[in-house]
């Protein structure tokens, strides 16, 4: 049980700084909607966590695994986020391309 512990403590922090700090949009669907979407993102992180982890674990050790399966993980973060929001019906769009559409 102590392997998740990495991953359930760094998605709060790494959620909140892609989805706070990124310049991007998130349009459409009410508050229950991104709530959704939110909750279907933690659970596909903890998924790609799983995933990677279990095929990591078979070629190092279990504390290798651990860090290497959080690495990539966080690497996925954004496409997860952007699918896993998309599925809920909410919309994450990239804040350079709505400036440069509203200048035109």
């Amino acid at each position: 049980m102590i392997v998740w512990l990495c991953a359930i403590a760094l998605f709060p922090i790494l959620a909140a700084v892609y989805l706070g700090g990124a310049a991007i949009h998130i349009e459409g669907g009410g508050g229950g909607r991104q709530i959704a979407g939110l909750l279907l993102h933690y659970a596909a992180f903890m998924g790609a966590y799983a995933l990677l982890r279990l095929v990591v674990l078979t070629f190092l050790g279990p504390v290798l695994s651990v860090a290497v399966a959080m690495v990539g993980a966080a690497i996925l973060l954004p496409f997860l986020a952007r699918l896993m929001f998309r599925v809920a019906g909410v919309r994450i769009t990239s804040a350079e391309g709505a400036s440069v559409e509203g200048a035109s």
